[in-house]
């Protein structure tokens, strides 16, 4: 059976054709997040076969979505091109969506730390952060990444940043949402940096 379409020609149905099967928006979601081998897009995406990810990424290829980067170290990656980029703002509005309007999450389904990194980005409040400049570390056993405000923007990568202002000995969710004083989670950085972080997004995650 081939890939379906919508066969109309309005932009929303077209754009269904290209990002609309099953697990093509949280491919994009992953790759939002940072590029990814083969083989962690495979661990994120619980209960898709490997056939199906090979060719769910092929059809990323060839609309020109997804791309594969050479790794220094040998292998390579899956990152997006400028044009699957340019789907960040539709994406982080179906996350906000989610996040405000949908019930709470289901006991036993599957999570990941890293996900909340977009989850958190989606509910940035870039007037909150016009004269915030921080570049900000979690690092914990289930997430390793970073969020960078600066000039009312954010960017979020996996890994560890260089020169981090604050350094976060625990998850998102935990921050926000853990109780009790956020300061006991810093590992560097000033309580006042953090409280001013936090003050930078509309709501928990």
């Amino acid at each position: 059976m081939g890939k379906r379409s919508y066969r109309q020609n309005c932009a929303l149905a077209r754009t269904g054709d290209l990002i609309g099967e099953r697990w093509t928006l949280l491919l994009i979601r992953d790759l939002l997040i940072g590029p990814r081998r083969f083989k962690d897009l495979s661990g994120s995406m619980k209960g898709m076969g490997s056939n199906l990810l090979a060719t769910r990424l092929r059809e990323l290829e060839a609309a020109g979505i997804v791309e594969r980067q050479p790794l220094e170290s040998g292998g390579r990656v899956y990152a997006l091109t400028v044009r699957g980029r340019a789907l960040e703002p539709a994406v982080l509005a179906l996350v906000r969506w989610g996040l405000t309007y949908e019930p709470e999450p289901q006991e036993g389904f599957h999570h990941r730390d890293d996900w909340d990194l977009l989850a958190l980005k989606s509910m940035f409040q870039p007037e909150r952060a016009i004269d915030l400049r921080l570049t900000v570390q979690f690092r914990s056993p289930e997430l390793t990444g970073w969020m960078r405000i600066a000039a009312g923007r954010i960017d979020i990568g996996l890994g560890d940043a260089a020169c981090a202002d604050l350094v976060i000995s625990t998850t998102i969710k935990e921050l926000f949402t853990g109780g009790g004083p956020p300061a006991r989670h810093l590992d560097s950085g000033t309580e006042e940096e953090l409280l001013r972080f936090m003050h930078a997004f509309a709501l928990r995650v």
